[in-house]
């Protein structure tokens, strides 16, 4: 393995002999104590590799056998540094594009939420990217634990959130549920309480002393499963008092307001049959569109997709091309039936349960 590096650093050929006498030509080359290895014979000569230097070694016999030497093939550092001079700029932009792929690999430059609910929407992927973490901000600087922190505080559908960096890429998983998570080992003393309006139909206790029971009527706030511990006596006098963080599971009947409209009246959008599309290229916040379209018409509705380069599955880059699609409409003043608006009320009623089901709650 050493002897083929060793090949490889000074540079090697591969080279073919023929002429009158090629068994005294390697007679003499042997005498001379110069190296060659993998020797082939042919009906003419011989085939065989050779260090890059002992071509010079070779000349002076090559004149005295009469023997003609042909390079077949180079191989070696020496070789493709030569190689290399001859593209020195595509070697220098090569080396560019690699310090500036590397470079781009630091930062941000996509930010994903995954989960099937309505906080997935760009009304919070744009919060994210303007209070917490931009598009362009180094990845050492995200704080993962404290973006989780303060979207769980934030927002009270959230049951449980995770983020995690890959590549260039913030990934944020999201999932719903009707409570939070509040377990946390360090907190060495609490109380679970409700957090709405119900009746307990079923209770586990796992830490901590029970004070409601199955059936009854709790408010909100109301303790529950309590953190304190009494320890009595015989005489039933409190002995002890205990503290830790109570742990159970609690589940009741809630009374989930519910209330929805429609106007009757409404505007409708007549779209033209002609649309029109045009593309963007950007470099960073840098764009340019080569051809856009003028369209008259005041009402449109403008549909864009964003394309990033991507190297990776995980890997954006802050480069790409956008392609926007614009449809002219022109509206018309129309009127729902009334069988009309009560199908649309019970779709967003039954959109309402699927989300509720999702989140593990029995309707």
């Amino acid at each position: 393995m050493i002897l083929k590096i060793l090949r490889y650093f000074f540079g090697y050929v591969k080279v073919e002999i023929k002429g009158f006498a090629p068994e005294r030509f390697m007679n003499l080359i042997v005498k001379e104590d110069i190296v060659v290895w993998d020797v082939e014979s042919t009906e003419t000569g011989y085939i065989f590799f050779t260090g890059r230097k002992n071509l010079l070694k070779m000349k002076p016999l090559l004149q005295r056998t009469n023997v003609k030497l042909t390079i077949i093939d180079k191989k070696g550092l020496p070789y493709l540094i030569k190689k290399c001079k001859r593209r020195f700029f595509f070697i220098i932009g090569l080396l560019f594009c690699m310090i500036s792929i590397y470079i781009l690999s630091l930062f941000i430059w996509e930010i994903k939420i995954t989960g099937e609910s309505k906080l997935v929407s760009k009304t919070m992927l744009k919060e994210i990217e303007e209070q917490y973490v931009s598009l362009g901000t180094l990845k050492k600087d995200v704080d993962c634990s404290g973006l989780e922190r303060d979207l769980r505080e934030k927002y009270e559908e959230i049951s449980w959130i995770s983020c995690d960096i890959n590549g260039t890429t913030l990934t944020i998983h999201i999932e719903e549920g009707m409570y939070h998570d509040v377990t946390d080992n360090s907190i060495e003393k609490c109380d679970l309480v409700a957090g709405k309006d119900a009746v307990i139909t079923k209770m586990i206790t796992r830490e901590g002393t029970p004070v409601a029971k199955v059936s009854d009527e709790v408010k909100k706030g109301d303790i529950l499963i309590s953190g304190t511990i009494y320890i009595y006596d015989d005489n039933n006098e409190v002995l002890e008092t205990n503290y830790l963080a109570a742990d159970g599971d609690i589940y009741g009947k809630v009374i989930e307001p519910y209330e929805d409209s429609i106007k009757l009246q409404y505007y409708k959008k007549n779209y033209s049959e002609k649309n029109h599309k045009y593309i963007t290229f950007f470099v960073f916040d840098y764009c340019i569109t080569p051809i856009k379209t003028k369209i008259s018409s005041e009402n449109i509705d403008t549909t864009t997709h964003i394309h990033k380069l991507k190297l990776f599955s995980d890997l954006y880059l802050p480069i790409g091309y956008k392609i926007t699609e614009q449809n002219p409409y022109t509206l018309e003043q129309a009127n729902y039936k009334e069988t009309e608006a009560k199908e649309i009320l019970e779709s967003r009623l039954k959109e309402k349960i699927q989300d509720l089901e999702r989140k593990g709650v029995e309707i």
